[in-house]
């Protein structure tokens, strides 16, 4: 475990680099003499997008490439000017006092291209001072003014927000004319190809720790990076130490957990994007158009903001997947991202111990249902796509328990083996425990024993996660008849008009011990792709 660890999520310049698909049309845009513009949210790898597409430019005989990470601190555009005319090397540049004049001489004395690439360009959006005018503006479309004249000068800006200040509030011939690029979280293979350090090391992630890296992560990249720099440390990690990674996460770093969400949401130019997302995030199937245009044009705010731009927004944040388009389709087919970003954070007051284990969980089971796509994996046979395995799932309930606030062990060792989750709240005597079960597989029906086996006096409340993607005839009968009916135990059945269940049934058996045993069963099918 000696080898220095290639991760550092901290930092822009990763040891283990993922090309990104973006940068062979953003390449061919500048070389081209256009301007572009790339809409990207926190963590998203904006600055590791910039780094490779001045890589690739610099690989490209004749071309310049001026990197501009940061804006003057001061936002004047003379400082901007500048800051571009010292990068230039030009003397005597106090005399040139537009870009056009700058780039006159640079290009009447150099035959190469010239690509021009600035970063944070939400910066160049604010105003030196309340009240005071936004020289970012004028500096840019000097920028434009001089991009059009000379052929062989190309520009790219990297931003959020900033880019609809811009382009709604300030008015940039700029941004008129500049092609718009979204990113997006990663993918399974980009995924693999960021972890590939551990292969080389002989240490390969198994499949199970990587479908939960990416059910915890959601394919931010900054997430990634970070659960892969603590994995590192670990000599065997497993699935339940993906899930303790990320639940300590929300703890050390929850500003920047915050930071993500202002990236697509601030209230005071816009509430159009968390609208948007509320609904999204409790959406049970494709969402009518119409009801996402009234939320654009109802909502207050200083940007106009489309739904086609709302939706962009949440993708370049890494919140939703768009199936088909955002701008034409109705209805449309937008899927919440499983992460640690779309968990809930907040656990109600509730009656009681037992009460407050069942809402929580039914909460976290709504959470799975809405991001179902993203636990089936690609299967052995091409064409399948079987669910991810129950520790997966497992993993996953362990982060959304930790994140509500209890205090999570896996794979405990009880009286009669391995429970998967047992859960306490705020460090009480009272436990909890919740076993997920795949249906059809090993150990199906004797689910509800096996969590009876478990009890101790301390044990306060159960709960049996049974879980399938096939269509079943009468499945909470046949539940009934197969599970639960041949321990001759009470049931009664619990399931509310609205519930994303199938089924759910309370459930109560004395152990051999003669203990009461309260177990609490929650059946979901999960959809398959297009909802």
């Amino acid at each position: 475990m000696g080898s220095p660890n290639p991760y550092d999520w901290q930092h822009h310049e990763p040891a283990t680099e993922v090309p990104r698909a973006l940068v062979g049309p953003l390449v061919e845009e500048l070389l081209g003499g256009g301007g572009a513009v790339v809409v990207g949210g926190r963590g998203m790898g904006k600055s590791v997008l910039l780094g490779q597409v001045r890589a690739a430019l610099e690989r490209s005989a004749g071309v310049r490439v001026l990197h501009f990470p940061s804006s003057p601190r001061s936002l004047a555009a003379q400082d901007c000017f500048a800051m571009l005319a010292d990068q230039l090397a030009e003397p005597a540049a106090a005399d040139l006092r537009t870009s056009h004049a700058l780039f006159e001489r640079y290009f009447g004395r150099q035959g190469e291209q010239l690509v021009l690439l600035y970063d944070e360009f939400d910066r160049y959006a604010q105003a030196p001072a309340p009240g005071a005018s936004v020289p970012g503006r004028l500096f840019f479309n000097d920028l434009e003014s001089a991009r059009r004249a000379f052929p062989g000068l190309g520009i790219l800006a990297v931003g959020t927000l900033g880019v609809f200040v811009f382009r709604d509030v300030l008015g940039s011939s700029f941004l008129s004319r500049a092609a718009r690029f979204w990113m997006s979280p990663f993918e399974r293979d980009e995924m693999r190809r960021l972890a590939r350090a551990f292969e080389a090391r002989g240490q390969a992630l198994s499949e199970g720790v990587l479908d939960t890296l990416e059910l915890a992560s959601g394919g931010n990249p900054a997430l990634l990076t970070y659960g892969l720099q603590h994995l590192w440390r670990i000599e065997a990690p497993a699935e339940r130490d993906v899930a303790g990674i990320f639940t300590r996460f929300q703890d050390r770093y929850g500003e920047f957990l915050s930071d993500v969400t202002k990236a697509f949401s601030d209230p005071a130019l816009s509430r159009i994007p968390q609208r948007v997302w509320e609904v999204v995030a409790g959406a049970r199937g494709p969402i009518a158009r119409g009801e996402l245009d009234q939320i654009c044009r109802s909502s207050g705010g200083a940007l106009r903001l489309t739904v086609a731009d709302a939706l962009h927004l949440l993708q370049a944040a890494g919140f939703v997947r768009i199936d088909g388009s955002a701008i034409s389709d109705d209805p449309l087919v937008v899927l919440p991202i499983a992460s640690l970003l779309s968990l809930p954070e907040v656990s109600p007051p509730a009656p009681g111990f037992a009460e407050r284990l069942w809402r929580d969980l039914e909460t976290l089971l709504e959470r799975l249902f809405v991001s179902s796509t993203d636990f089936f994996r690609p299967g052995l046979v091409k064409g399948e796509k079987p669910l991810v395995p129950e520790s997966v799932f497992s993993a996953f309930f362990a982060l959304g328990f930790g994140l509500l606030g209890w205090q999570v062990e896996r794979e405990t060792q009880r009286v009669a083996g391995r429970t998967d989750l047992a859960l306490r709240r705020n460090n009480s005597p009272e436990l909890g425990i919740v076993e997920v079960k795949i249906w059809g597989r090993r150990g199906t029906e004797e689910a509800h024993r096996q969590v009876e086996s478990y009890w101790t006096p301390e044990v306060a409340a159960g709960a049996v996660v049974m879980l399938t993607d096939a269509e079943i005839a009468d499945w909470a009968e046949t539940y009934r008849r197969k599970c639960l009916e041949p321990s001759g135990m009470t049931t009664v059945p619990e399931l509310s008009g609205d519930s994303v269940l199938r089924a759910r049934f309370h459930a109560v058996s004395r152990t051999p011990e003669g203990l009461e045993a309260r177990i609490d069963h929650f059946l979901l099918q999960l959809p398959r792709g297009r909802r």
